[in-house]
């Protein structure tokens, strides 16, 4: 699994400001460039919280001896440590914890019964609360079909803390992008913003063919210009770390030209011809 430490440095409004960049002009370079770097830190960002969830998900199950979790929580403990721990809520008592290395991409486990930190009672109370707060909104769907909607609470800034719903799959040979919304929540928890990336479910699936694709292209409508962060994160959890791709783009009606994002370079490069995309 290949891990590349990123600034996790998101621009706030950066996916709202995407619909304002629908000139019949391209954006500057530089402005285009800025737009991709912050998308790549959001989805690096994003891409890191779910696949640490899925790891202390299995590993909960497989080593946990105190198995009394009903709550799992996420959290950042510094610029290269990320924290989960499941948590019994009666007892208000972490009972298992994995953490991950951003830096070298190890995911160590500590299998014991412990309390809770003042920062992690505050933020696992938040976290229930922004569940609570997500069971209210309407338009949301999930493709059951597919798989089961996947929930990532991420802290933005202090005060805003973005919810993230990404399409999962249980089916092998597919990729599943689309039918995934952000929503964020100011300090009080109340609902500030919120987003729904792709008009539909677009799934990638391979499933008829030998072996794995080398690469994929899938393409956003009229006013989602960009590749998203949610787009980053499905394809490094699906894409790369299941079928060692290392490439996708996207075709930008938008602006005319495709996006093609890289893992080995961490990077999304802009070419007009779908012959020039590496």
């Amino acid at each position: 699994m290949l891990f590349t430490k990123r600034v996790f440095l998101t621009i706030v409004a950066s996916i709202v400001a995407f619909s304002a960049l629908q000139a019949q002009e391209r954006p500057a370079m530089h402005t285009i460039n800025a737009v991709n770097d912050s998308v790549i830190d959001e989805g690096y960002n994003l891409y890191y919280h779910e696949k640490l969830n899925w790891v202390l998900s299995d590993a909960y199950k497989q080593l946990c001896s105190s198995k009394t979790a009903s709550l799992s929580t996420i959290r950042q403990l510094n610029d290269t440590l990320l924290s989960g721990i499941m948590i019994d809520v009666d007892q208000m008592k972490c009972v298992f914890e994995c953490r991950l290395n951003l830096n070298t991409g190890d995911i160590e486990p500590f299998n014991l019964v412990r309390g809770l930190t003042p920062q992690e009672i505050e933020h696992a109370n938040r976290h229930v609360t922004l569940l609570e707060e997500l069971s209210k909104l309407d338009g949301i769907e999930n493709v059951k079909q597919a798989g089961n909607l996947n929930v990532d609470i991420v802290e933005i800034t202090p005060s805003i803390t973005r919810l993230y719903l990404l399409q999962g799959t249980n089916k092998s040979k597919l990729i599943p992008f689309g039918n995934d919304y952000s929503f964020d929540f100011d300090a009080d928890c109340k609902l500030i913003a919120r987003r729904k990336y792709h008009a539909n479910f677009i799934p990638i699936d391979f499933s008829s063919k030998e072996g794995n694709i080398g690469k994929c292209t899938h393409s956003h409508l009229d006013g989602n210009p960009y590749i998203t962060p949610t787009d980053v994160a499905t394809f490094l959890l699906y894409g790369h770390d299941l079928y060692e791709m290392k490439t996708f783009s996207v075709y930008s009606p938008d602006l005319n030209c495709y996006f093609t994002f890289n893992t080995e370079t961490s990077t999304i490069v802009m070419v007009d011809d779908i012959d020039d995309m590496k």
